[in-house]
């Protein structure tokens, strides 16, 4: 018997279930989950307990769709026909119409965690601790062979070259996660408080589906974020995924990228500031200078220009005192023929009526003196009897 070829099998099988009419308008419930774009189409996979099959829906059947159902987590009926890819060996379920029915176990396990905490004021921002803007270390709990670790340490390493980055390799995925996340957590924390310095601890993973995320929307493992002494940043998936972890921890961060960036400063931006600032300072000073060097020159100015003028005051003051001190000193009186008296004990007599008849008194004139003897005595305006 002459071997089918792989291309004759696929296309066999591919055109079985094409020509299947109960394969055609299937009902089929599922929960959504991996729910993306491409271009115009939608792609999700459908999943049950058991078993997840791959969807789109076709740009030429979204406007018969109601998209407010699409989300991951939900619930729903949708009306598909079998679309199988001969070439890849594959096949997908065209979806031409959906309907709610009901929410997902993901989902509602979700809500219940997501309600009790908040109930318990977990998500209070009160409980916030602010994430340093300096760190010395920051620690990373994820997977250490994952994408999310390589663009942490891409990130942190281009643009700072003093914060040390401490890897806690962790199981982000399956079964084990929870446990693993939660027991990191522990142990970072554990070494700061016997003295290991971590200023932050970035914990999350890359993107994936809603059942690759769950861990992270584990109650013990919010427990354990809300609990940790180190400020930490969710990093759960891609931008549009919401963990529980991220209500709880200090910071969420969109991406592991977003919260590279977040989490530590850019060293080198840094230096360029502040040499920046050093030279504006410098410059500033230097004006300053400049500015009270010729204040202080003016007012050196406006103060010898003030003592100019008080020591001309000064001498035109001293100059009418001399002046007045010659023009009152009594040997310039004395020159004009004028001469002062005074008795034997030295004191001037001011007039007649201290002048006594038959008693001697000094008369002083400009080049000398000489004794008198009053023998008679006339007062102005007085005549003489004899």
């Amino acid at each position: 018997m002459k071997p089918a070829t792989v291309t004759q099998v696929n296309e066999y099988i591919a055109k079985k279930l094409r020509d299947d009419f109960r394969l055609h308008n299937l009902p089929v419930e599922g929960e959504i989950s991996g729910l993306s774009r491409s271009g115009q189409h939608i792609y999700l996979t459908l999943k049950d307990a058991g078993s997840m099959i791959k969807c789109a829906i076709w740009a030429s059947n979204i406007r018969r769709i109601d998209t407010g159902l699409l989300e991951n987590g939900r619930k729903v009926i949708v009306i598909a026909d079998i679309s199988p890819y001969a070439k890849g060996g594959s096949y997908s379920l065209s979806i031409t119409h959906i309907e709610d029915a009901g929410q997902g176990a993901l989902m509602a396990e979700f809500n219940r965690i997501k309600k009790l905490l908040e109930d318990e004021g977990l998500f209070d921002k009160k409980w916030k601790k602010p994430i340093p803007e300096f760190p010395l270390r920051v620690g990373i709990v994820t997977s250490a062979t994952g994408a999310a670790i390589e663009d942490i340490k891409k990130i942190i390493t281009s643009k700072n070259d003093i914060t040390d980055i401490l890897i806690f390799p962790t199981q982000v995925q399956g079964e084990g996660a929870p446990a693993s996340i939660i027991h990191n957590i522990g142990l970072a924390n554990s070494l700061a408080a016997s003295g290991l310095r971590i200023d932050t601890l970035i914990v999350g993973r890359g993107g994936g589906s809603p059942e690759d995320l769950a861990a992270f929307n584990d109650e013990g493992v919010a427990r354990a974020i809300f609990a940790s002494q180190i400020p930490v940043i969710s990093a759960v998936g891609h931008e549009s995924d919401v963990s529980i972890s991220d209500f709880v921890a200090d910071l969420r961060a969109e991406t592991p990228t977003a919260a590279a960036d977040i989490a530590v400063m850019n060293t080198y931006e840094l230096r360029d500031e502040i040499v920046y600032c050093r030279q504006m300072l410098m410059k500033a000073m230097r004006q300053k200078i400049e500015s009270e060097r010729l204040l202080l020159s003016s007012r050196t100015d406006l103060l010898h220009s003030n003592m100019r003028g008080k020591i001309t005051e000064a001498r035109s003051a001293v100059e009418k005192a001399m002046i007045m001190i010659r023009e009152n000193d009594p040997r310039n009186i004395f020159s004009k023929g004028y001469a002062a008296v005074t008795d034997t004990e030295g004191n001037i007599i001011p007039g007649v009526d201290s002048i006594e008849e038959g008693c001697s008194y000094t008369v002083r004139m400009r080049d000398g003196s000489f004794t008198a003897l009053a023998s008679d005595v006339t007062k102005e305006g007085q005549n003489n009897g004899r």
